[in-house]
């Protein structure tokens, strides 16, 4: 959800990008906010569990894109339930269940296009989905992690300790965060929105020339959050005028209690719960491959710190940063077989995420072209294919080329090893 109003109000310190500006760049991928976007053309084929890769060519696009321009993307994917979100995800998923029903009930009747909307309100991004779209990034030597719990943190995470040079992310989170440097929007011709948290106090709508950090974190969470609702009636720029005026969300909860605004007992808790996640929030370290927190967590602090995301073993924190196992029940998963159902492979073995096949590009429009490696073949059963010398030809001539193209490739994009 991000903050509600906040990137509008910081729109003077935003500015048109490309993201061939970025060129020599590495960036995180929040790999969810493409995937909301790319499940919407099959969303009724993905909630009745049948299977359809047009997000993968969405997202693998996107992917192909950015290294055309030059940019190494790493994708970064969410994992399991944060207890901070719990009561929004019971909230979502509720709402994915009804619009299921009305989907259902719609094309009952043959409203079709009032189905297709309701499908598209209702399909979840299950680790399944998610796997997919894996297989296909070990394939194409493509980088990615998995967090352990909220994808924010981990991009940030990334980002902060020099992992990646900037994020790519529809979510206005991330500032609250501190992330350094944000590309917001990005469509698919790579043209976007670029922003700097050093610009932050220069921003011309709502001055934050005076304000900390801790402030804009302050502020960010007072006008409502993931982690906590919002009062009645306090936004962005209500929630700035109260911090600016006593400077600690402590003494502005004082004052507007003082003005008459009723205020739950378990607010002010769930508003220093909600900056411990901010700051604190536990993720993956690619180095030393285990779980640490965002930002160092003072001694002082309750020990039990679950609500930033339980802990969990080296291990499992490293398989699912791998895509090895699924994040919320830590099964492995299987492959998929060509129909799309789900078939055991006891053999399969995780190479880190790297394997040898080359990206191919088209010339054609300057756009990246997806490899066709994953199309499906389909024969019949007992066929043998007959081949004419007119075809051998031809065959030969087309592996040939082949071979120069992917020679070229070799020699200028050479083997991305994995980021976990």
């Amino acid at each position: 959800m991000g903050i509600q109003g906040l990137l509008p109000t910081l729109k003077s310190i935003m500015h048109p990008r490309h993201a061939q500006e970025y060129a020599g760049k590495r960036a995180a991928i929040d790999t969810y906010s493409w995937l909301h976007k790319a499940v919407l053309s099959c969303s009724r084929d993905l909630c009745h569990g049948r299977h359809n890769d047009k997000y993968i060519d969405y997202c693998m696009r996107r992917v192909q894109m950015l290294r055309y321009y030059g940019v190494q993307p790493v994708l970064v994917f969410d994992g399991g339930s944060l207890p901070m979100k719990s009561d929004q995800e019971i909230k979502r998923a509720r709402s994915r269940k009804e619009n299921l029903e009305r989907a259902l009930e719609y094309e009952r009747l043959g409203n079709h296009s009032a189905a297709y909307e309701c499908y598209q309100r209702a399909v979840d991004i299950t680790p399944a989905i998610a796997f997919r779209l894996i297989q296909v990034l070990r394939q194409e030597n493509v980088q990615y992690v998995v967090a352990p719990y909220e994808a924010d943190a981990q991009l940030v995470f990334l980002a902060l300790n020099r992992h990646v040079d900037f994020v790519i992310t529809e979510d206005s989170d991330l500032i609250v965060y501190g992330c350094p440097q944000i590309f917001f929007k990005m469509d698919k011709h790579g043209q976007g929105v670029g922003f700097q948290i050093s610009d932050i106090t220069a921003n011309k709508d709502i001055d934050l020339s005076d304000f900390t950090k801790q402030m804009i974190l302050e502020m960010c969470i007072m006008s409502g959050c993931d982690y906590l609702p919002s009062l009645p009636g306090i936004g962005v720029k209500r929630s700035h005028g109260l911090i600016k005026r006593f400077r600690t969300y402590q003494k502005a909860l004082k004052h507007l209690e003082a003005k008459g605004v009723l205020i739950d007992p378990q607010y002010e808790q769930g508003f220093h719960r909600a900056i411990l996640t901010f700051r604190h929030h536990r993720v993956y370290d690619p180095v030393k491959k285990e779980m640490v927190h965002l930002t160092g967590v003072p001694s002082e602090l309750d020990t039990n710190l679950d609500f930033l995301g339980p802990h969990l073993p080296q291990t499992t924190a490293t398989a699912i940063a791998r895509g090895e196992v699924d994040p919320t029940t830590f099964e492995s998963f299987q492959d998929f077989s060509s129909s799309g159902r789900l078939v055991a492979d006891s053999n399969a073995t995780v190479q880190n995420g790297v394997s040898n096949k080359k990206v191919g590009f088209s010339a054609k429009k300057n756009l990246p072209a997806i490899n066709s490696s994953r199309t499906h073949q389909h024969h019949r059963s007992g066929s043998r294919p007959c081949f004419q010398l007119s075809d051998l030809k031809a065959a030969l001539v087309s592996f040939l080329i082949s071979w120069g193209l992917v020679c070229i490739l070799l020699a200028c994009n050479p083997q991305v090893e994995s980021l976990v």
